[in-house]
């Protein structure tokens, strides 16, 4: 089955390209003047697609023949197609929201979080959109690979920590941030998530391993689940990612197999974007440098 977005990825890139472009005419980070001078010199500014998720697309954006001289991009979009309300917005604001996030945290654990570079408004069609560019990761795949090997570095568990305890102990936060996601976010949980964990728990004939799950619980313990997750949405006590799982989390690349080492010589992780809750709820923020194709 072919890609259904695959037109629309193609006519954002190019909206990409050009707003990068004028960008880098003006910015004073080191990466984007490099991109500007090739320019200057008659270079072109490619884009490739790496993923399309459910409320953005994802680019990498190089300099052609040069694709070391790069940047990560991400397009969000007023909507989310995972939401069966085809109406519902879902604020850009909350873009806003992980760059100024990504600023803070990439200075305190500069290692394990890229750099946010710019974040720029893009309208097309009468659909606004805020394009947000990056550093592009050091860490280059990842981190469910080292499981499914069945090794995993050692060397990475102290990096997370660190990096997820520097978000969770930032103290200067407002209790209201991100809030304009929301009600985006418990429509989908009241009015589809709950549902259908409470049908499949009644269900005569479960259909997957999820709904076989959903039915061993009952339905009084699912209903009892879906409240507390609900409910969850509602705390103010602190900044979290919520969605930290090893498809959000890029490692370093394995050496080739000649070599025999099964890591790499730095232990490098790079966490990416996810879910998350801050005080208020969960919401996207790009702590963090993105390639996950499970993005929503």
């Amino acid at each position: 089955m072919g890609d259904v977005h695959a037109e629309d990825k193609q006519t954002k890139k190019s909206l990409l390209i050009e707003t990068i472009t004028k960008e880098c005419t003006t910015s004073s980070h080191a990466t984007l003047q490099q991109i500007h001078s090739a320019l200057s010199k008659g270079h072109k500014l490619e884009a490739t697609v790496l993923s399309g998720g459910y409320t953005n697309y994802s680019y990498k954006v190089y300099i052609e023949h040069e694709p070391e001289l790069c940047v990560f991009a991400k397009l969000s979009f007023e909507y989310a197609l995972w939401n069966p309300d085809k109406s519902a917005h879902y604020d850009l604001q909350r873009t806003v929201n992980e760059y100024e996030i990504m600023v803070s945290t990439s200075a305190k654990t500069p290692d394990s979080i890229v750099s946010p570079l710019a974040l720029l408004d893009i309208k097309h069609d009468d659909q606004n959109m805020k394009c947000l560019v990056t550093e592009w990761s050091k860490a280059d795949e990842q981190f469910c690979n080292q499981f499914i090997d069945g090794q995993v570095d050692p060397r990475i568990a102290p990096k997370l920590a660190k990096t997820l305890a520097e978000l969770h102990l930032i103290k200067d936060f407002d209790p209201s941030f991100n809030e304009n996601v929301m009600p985006c976010m418990l429509s989908l949980l009241n009015d589809t998530m709950a549902p259908t964990a409470i049908a499949a728990s009644k269900s005569d004939n479960p259909k997957d391993r999820t709904e076989i799950y959903c039915k061993e619980l009952g339905s009084e313990l699912i209903e009892k689940i879906m409240n507390s997750c609900i409910a969850d949405y509602h705390k103010k006590d602190c900044l979290v990612h919520s969605d930290s799982h090893v498809f959000n989390i890029l490692a370093e690349s394995k050496p080739s197999i000649d070599h025999l080492e099964e890591f790499g010589p730095h232990g490098t992780v790079v966490y990416v974007t996810g879910k998350c809750r801050t005080v208020v709820h969960k919401v996207e923020i790009l702590v963090l440098h993105y390639l996950s194709p499970l993005d929503v």
